[in-house]
């Protein structure tokens, strides 16, 4: 019977990838072990294009044996054992030359004295590709043929974009079984190490009753080599989730570097991430080293990546396939080992489709993806954030923490919340500093949270983030009224401090003194106090 192997209508490769990370996706977090993953990649390639026999074979590299994943999908070949000798196979071949292998008569193969067993069941042509993580081959994948396919190339180029994908969760998966292998003497150790080093206010927050079903799915993939993709609109706690992340994976001991995308310049982008060499170029003084070497062994945190420019996405790209990069200035690979977590706000299918965004680096990415929900998606949370941040900004502010009257506190709950957690956070911050001069009242309350009715819809996926402002500013402002109220926003940010690790006057990058003789020319002593 003569098949045709077209995809099912999906003229794209990248579009089957992205069809075939969705489903291992939702197999990963829901029930990892060999078949399971092993069914759910035959079935997803055989709905794409039709082939003989499917196999992964493990690669142990020491004694450079082959073993075979799970029983094979297809054409059953008796004569293959599960566990044999790499050299004088096709699998060899592949291990070997690092590259994918394409025959099109194993007949003809020449690979030692023994007939080849594929042959001897009817199977004539074969693709077999190197799955490589950290530059190691751990496994080969073999798609086998009565006859070669006429779109051979077609599923070629599936394949490789597919095996990135394929390895990472591969490994991910015998990563696990070596955890369940050891899982008693970890626990024990974990629950003494771990839980001290997790900060309380992710534990806690992030473990509520609305929050149980992204926190199920985040317990399963902390503790996997496996990169995520946190997606949420601004302020949601991405970040926060990517930390909690970071602290319960085996990584927590090492570094948790955090990326701000927006803030990379292209033209500084190699520097900052992969740091330079002495004397690369004028002003490099002394090495420097950049933000992937200082998360090697821990996890790198991408925050917006949907923000990166092509370019950057390009150099980015070529670190994840190759775990390795070079310094400005030096001609050195170093050899990389970290997990990538990233967040963004954007649709980034979308932005696929616009191609801002390289497919290849999306699915990089999003071995599997975690939503954040809108704090207006889980208002029963907005009791405890509230406590959590009375008691903490009274700390910062050395006061009493003040007793919200029940009007109040009603308000906050109803309230639609566009920027999240972060605008709670600012609106509790500016009702505490309104009660050092003032008492509370209802109106005061009701014409902060009103001053963020227009700014952002409920609907709106981006918050801007102007939503980091208490007061609103006029579509026309004097250069003076523009000024005065930055520097406002700065001291709202830093909790009112002036000085000091994250005061305003370095939120600003200005001296101390020179911000508060601004703050004395403006009055914002007086004003500021009053809120």
């Amino acid at each position: 019977m003569e098949h045709r192997n077209d995809f099912n209508g999906l003229n794209m490769p990248s579009l089957a990838v992205g069809q075939v990370v969705h489903n291992l996706a939702d197999i990963i977090v829901r029930k990892l072990d060999r078949k399971a993953f092993f069914m759910v990649l035959a079935k997803q390639i055989r709905a794409l294009f039709h082939y003989d026999r499917f196999c992964i074979n493990l690669y142990d590299s020491e004694r450079e044996f082959l073993n075979l994943f799970t029983a094979a999908d297809g054409t059953v070949v008796e004569s293959l054992s599960n566990t044999r000798v790499a050299r004088d196979t096709v699998a060899g071949l592949a291990i070997s030359s690092r590259k994918p292998v394409v025959i099109n008569d194993i007949r003809s193969l020449n690979l030692g004295n023994d007939p080849m067993p594929l042959s001897s069941v009817g199977l004539n042509a074969t693709i077999a590709l190197p799955l490589i993580f950290n530059r190691e081959v751990i496994a080969t994948l073999h798609v086998s043929f009565i006859r070669q396919p006429d779109n051979v190339v077609e599923i070629l180029n599936f394949l490789l974009e597919l095996s990135p994908v394929i390895t990472t969760f591969l490994f991910a998966l015998l990563a696990e079984e070596r955890w369940e292998q050891t899982r008693g003497a970890h626990n024990t150790r974990a629950t003494r190490g771990e839980e001290a080093s997790v900060p309380a206010l992710e534990s806690r927050l992030l473990e509520t009753p609305p929050m149980q079903h992204t926190m199920n799915i985040a317990t399963k993939v902390a503790k996997l080599n496996i990169p995520v993709l946190i997606t949420g609109e601004t302020g949601t706690g991405k970040s926060m989730l990517a930390r909690w992340l970071h602290h319960n994976s085996p990584r927590h001991g090492e570094n948790f570097i955090h990326v701000n995308c927006p803030a990379l310049v292209t033209s500084l982008f190699e520097s900052e991430m992969f740091g330079y060499a002495k004397g690369a170029f004028t002003g490099a003084t002394s090495k420097h080293v950049g933000r992937i070497e200082m998360a090697q062994n821990g996890t790198l945190f991408l925050d917006e990546i949907g923000e990166l420019g092509t370019e950057m996405q390009s150099k980015l790209l070529q670190v994840l396939e190759e775990n390795s990069f070079e310094r400005v200035g030096e001609a050195v690979p170093v050899g990389v080992d970290i997990r990538i977590i990233s967040a963004t706000n954007r649709d980034l299918v979308a932005a696929m489709a616009e191609e801002r965004l390289r497919r290849d680096l999306y699915y990089r990415l999003a071995a599997v993806v975690i939503h954040m929900p809108a704090l207006r998606d889980r208002k029963d949370d907005i009791p405890l954030f509230v406590e959590y941040f009375i008691r903490q900004l009274s700390r910062q502010y050395e006061i009493h923490p003040p007793k919200l009257p029940r009007g109040v506190v009603r308000a906050l709950y109803e309230h639609v919340w566009p920027g999240n957690i972060r605008e709670l956070r600012n609106v509790v911050s500016r009702i505490l500093l309104h009660t050092l001069d003032s008492p509370l009242s209802d109106a005061f309350v009701t014409e902060t949270l009103h001053m963020w009715k227009d700014r952002a819809s409920p609907q709106d996926n981006v918050v801007q983030e102007r939503t980091n402002c208490l007061n609103p500013v006029p579509l026309v402002t004097t250069l003076k009224d523009n000024e005065r109220e930055h520097i406002l926003s700065a001291l709202r940010q830093s909790g009112g401090r002036i000085s000091g690790y994250g005061g305003a006057a370095e939120l600003l990058g200005v001296p101390r003194s020179t911000l508060q003789n601004k703050m004395r020319k403006l009055g914002i002593n007086r004003d500021f106090r009053r809120g």
